[in-house]
């Protein structure tokens, strides 16, 4: 698995809005920036999920393989790398989305595990993930799936601040894990940097996003210690957003 991080450094990432970051979206609101994120999306066999029905896939490459191939490539036209996000209850769907993703020409493979949704936390799945009973389950699915890809790999989830979620980045890191993708609510604030500065101590590649929506509370969340920033809902506010802060981000 190539494990190269520099081209997300003092990055700014247009993170995924399940129901909106599909192809063209990315490519209107991710243009400039380093990184966009297709999804999340989900694979799952049922009729009835609740989720925008467009970003919902039955199990089978069939299924999924021409939509991941489209909407890549018109990711692409940000002129960013391109992740794709997925959750599923069953691991092997997961994998085989991802292996789709990876051969529609994605960068990046994101695992969601910052989903409240009670299909998948019934399941010990999602944010349940996080909590310590069960740490061997999240230790399983990111071991599946950086042995089964061969892109770089970004878990993302969120933490509030000192409990589990924060030490579950040891257990990822142990397995292979080294970039995360972390919400930690008000980034540029005090509390949010505490958590950087914790978290710097604990994973290796930190995006870090929560309420970012100008160019000096993305430059106050690099100085905690975030190697690049994510942001989402703001961007849908200004189509500019994402390449405007990228060019006042240092290094780039």
């Amino acid at each position: 698995m190539n494990d190269s991080v520099d081209p997300l450094k003092n990055g700014v990432v247009l993170a995924e809005i399940g129901s909106h970051s599909n192809g063209p979206w990315c490519a209107k609101y991710g243009a400039g920036s380093a990184l966009v994120v297709l999804g999340t999306f989900i694979v799952d066999a049922r009729d009835d999920v609740p989720y925008p029905p467009d970003f919902v896939f039955k199990p089978g490459r069939e299924n999924y393989g021409d939509y991941l191939n489209e909407h890549v490539v018109a990711a692409r036209d940000s002129g960013a790398a391109v992740g794709v996000s997925v959750i599923s209850v069953n691991l092997d769907d997961t994998i085989d989305f991802l292996l789709a993703a990876q051969q529609a020409g994605a960068d990046y493979l994101s695992l969601c595990i910052h989903s409240s949704m009670e299909m998948f936390v019934s399941e010990g799945l999602g944010v349940a993930l996080l909590q310590r009973e069960n740490w061997p389950k999240l230790e399983e699915q990111v071991t599946t799936i950086l042995e089964a890809t061969d892109r770089l790999f970004i878990p993302k989830f969120g933490v509030s601040g000192g409990d589990d979620a924060e030490e579950a980045v040891e257990v990822m890191a142990a397995v292979g894990v080294s970039i995360f993708h972390i919400n930690v609510g008000d980034a540029a604030g005090e509390h949010g940097s505490q958590v950087i500065n914790r978290l710097r101590r604990r994973g290796r590649v930190l995006i870090i996003g929560g309420g970012i929506r100008t160019s000096q509370q993305a430059c106050e969340v690099i100085a905690a210690g975030a190697d690049a920033v994510a942001i989402a809902s703001a961007a849908m506010d200004d189509p500019n957003l994402c390449g405007r802060i990228q060019a006042t981000l240092p290094g780039r």
